[in-house]
């Protein structure tokens, strides 16, 4: 269900969150990793998140979404991305 090699994740503590890019409905989903079973949820950063701290960890990742869709240096889109062994 998620490609966590390819998309914009925040884990730190218990709070393990993936975001994409959902291109058909133009918008940003954000899944969470301990309970794959809810799917991916649309954000919207007008109306947050339950909470203040996973309100900035959301809109951190919506917007790294939108970046890498609009094609801003230093983003890529979650399909161009490739990870590399240092």
């Amino acid at each position: 269900m998620f490609n966590s090699m390819t998309q914009p994740m925040y884990i730190k503590g218990d709070i393990m969150l993936i975001a994409k890019y959902n291109k058909f409905d133009q918008c940003v989903e954000i899944g969470d990793l301990n309970n794959p079973s809810d799917g991916w949820v649309d954000y919207d950063p007008t109306q947050g998140a339950s909470s203040d701290e996973l309100t900035e960890i959301c809109n951190s990742l919506h917007d790294r979404c939108l970046l890498a869709e609009l094609g801003v240096d230093g983003f890529k889109p979650a399909d161009q991305q490739h990870l590399i062994k240092s």
